[in-house]
């Protein structure tokens, strides 16, 4: 009897014990990660302001601009733990060369200890971060690059996620738009010497089999270089229906300016990047730039029937408010900070404790929020596995009289079904 009493006392012991250990790992899970307090969460940026791009240091001071209105208007972003924190948002120069972004990673994770970090600009320089960061299980959120890998290698990445529309989906929709206007089209492709460039032309590649186009050539360019006229001259001398150029602003302006010192006049398509008034076509010249297409997925703030919406009032009023150097909020680039930011704050607002597991998680998981800016008929939605990429809709424009004219409808074909990347 004693012994079956000792028993008993000690079945209550473990169970208590094990109660206290259960109780015990859930209050650790819950216990806030670096970065969090429960008045404050702090986010890490990397943006070049100086380098081949530094114009898109803009991007991180739109996202700056939006946070400090959250805090100003809201008191900070209320979380789903009930508690709201202010967002303390700290970012750095990284040049556009991979080895100061991961200079700059280190600061902002050992020093500065934030939470997450959003960024850097750039499909190199993200790469260059994203093991260091994976393996310290920091959120990289919103990276600055169409590269579909930072969206669908969850499995050895899971603190990774892009935001932009995919690469693979930009790339189908020139092949499918050149098909539609030349179906019997020689293309000329101008491509910068990375990961941007070839998912861009390995995807047109793979959409235009099977059609009457021809890739006639393909020249690519370093992004150190200081010009792409002998790539264009090149070009020109196969008299290609078509040209794509799959360059940042710097060199697509110098294309369409080489382009026009030519007797050499294709249809012309530069990528999304470069789909600026202010960075590109004004650069260029009226003359160069007339008639060149793009795709777009956030609203031009310089385009007139976009000027007078509430989503454009709104982002002209944060940031003239909370202005930075750097901010241009005629650039277009602008507009992905603005969208990442209120992405940013969704996530922080659902995420179901104060830890960086919550926010990643939560990341993964966001579909249903508005956001200010994107074209009308393009949302933002992610669903984990199922469809990681948040942004996949896009909008034919073309460049006519100082605006960018929509053509067509908004392609929305890829929304849950984006391409898979070609090497």
């Amino acid at each position: 009897m004693r012994h079956t009493c000792f028993s008993g006392i000690r079945s209550v012991l473990v169970a208590t014990s094990v109660l206290a250990t259960a109780i015990s790992s859930a209050a650790l899970a819950e216990k806030a990660s670096p970065g969090i307090t429960d008045t404050e969460v702090k986010i890490g940026g990397i943006c070049p302001s100086t380098g081949p791009i530094a114009s898109f240091v803009t991007i991180c001071a739109m996202q700056d601009a939006y946070f400090k209105f959250i805090n100003e208007r809201d008191g900070g972003v209320m979380m789903a733990d009930g508690k709201r924190r202010k967002i303390a948002y700290v970012y750095y120069d990284d040049g556009y060369s991979p080895p100061r972004t991961v200079e700059q990673a280190r600061r902002l994770a050992e020093r500065d200890q934030v939470a997450l970090v959003m960024g850097p600009l750039g499909s190199a320089t993200g790469l260059a971060i994203r093991d260091y960061l994976n393996k310290r299980g920091i959120p990289q959120l919103s990276v600055g690059s169409g590269l579909s890998a930072f969206s669908t290698d969850i499995e050895k990445y899971p603190w990774t996620v892009g935001w932009q529309p995919s690469y693979t989906t930009e790339g189908s929709i020139y092949a499918e738009f050149v098909k539609s206007k030349k179906p019997d089209a020689k293309v000329a492709i101008l491509y910068q010497n990375d990961d941007f460039g070839k998912e861009l032309l390995g995807a047109f590649r793979q959409a235009a089999q099977g059609g009457g186009i021809t890739i006639v050539d393909a020249q690519s360019y370093e992004v150190t270089s200081p010009t792409v006229d002998s790539q264009v001259s090149n070009l020109a001398a196969t008299n290609a229906d078509v040209i794509l150029v799959f360059a940042v602003p710097k060199f697509a302006a110098q294309t369409l300016r080489k382009i026009q010192d030519t007797s050499w006049r294709p249809m012309v398509i530069v990528s999304n990047i470069s789909a600026s008034k202010k960075t590109v076509m004004e650069p260029a010249g009226a003359e160069a730039s007339e008639g060149v297409y793009s795709v777009v997925s956030l609203m031009d703030p310089t385009t007139s029937n976009y000027a007078a919406t509430e989503d454009i009032k709104t982002y002209r009023a944060i940031g003239e408010k909370y202005k930075s150097p750097g901010l241009n909020l005629d650039d277009p680039m602008t507009m992905y900070g603005f969208g990442q930011a209120q992405t940013m704050v969704a996530v922080l607002e659902k995420a179901k404790a104060p830890t960086r597991a919550a926010i990643m998680e939560s990341a993964r998981h966001l579909c249903g929020v508005p956001v200010l800016g994107v074209v009308p008929g393009v949302k933002v939605c992610v669903d984990g596995k199922a469809d990681p990429f948040y942004v996949e809709a896009m909008q034919v424009v073309r460049y006519s009289k100082g605006n960018w004219e929509p053509v067509g409808d908004v392609i929305t074909k890829y929304e849950g079904k984006t391409p898979q990347s070609v090497k």
